[in-house]
């Protein structure tokens, strides 16, 4: 016999899904205090679910080439920002700006990116 309050069983389901939703979206690995701009070469956009990657090259200090990635939001955010999936393309030269990952590997949570003609595509949504 099962003995469960069917509210109680409930509200249990939707804090279970709840709280997966916000840790999904949580920003607790990047450094969001101290923005990170790169001047780069883009080597990939992948436009997928649940979030695009840009995967980049930059030049270290001493010339030496590192492979980053970065986690965009949505990609109904993406579009609702003007994006689509061939904004960026391999060869393109921009400037990334997002906030590193804490654990200092060479991955971000995207801000924007300024194209080599000063067009820049958000990761938000316009508030204009």
């Amino acid at each position: 016999m099962n003995t469960t309050p069917l509210p109680f069983a409930v509200a249990m389901a939707l804090f279970v899904v709840t709280a997966s939703l916000s840790a999904h979206h949580g920003a607790a690995a990047y450094d969001i205090e101290h923005p990170t701009e790169r001047p780069a070469i883009v080597t990939a956009f992948e436009w997928r679910n649940p979030h695009a990657l840009l995967r980049f090259d930059v030049k270290d200090d001493t010339g030496a080439t590192e492979h980053w990635v970065a986690e965009t939001a949505g990609l109904v955010i993406l579009v609702r920002a003007g994006w689509d999936r061939h904004a960026l393309k391999p060869g393109d030269h921009v400037t990334v700006v997002g906030f590193r990952a804490t654990n200092g590997t060479n991955s971000m949570l995207l801000r924007r990116v300024v194209l080599a003609d000063g067009h820049e595509l958000t990761n938000f949504i316009p508030t204009q």
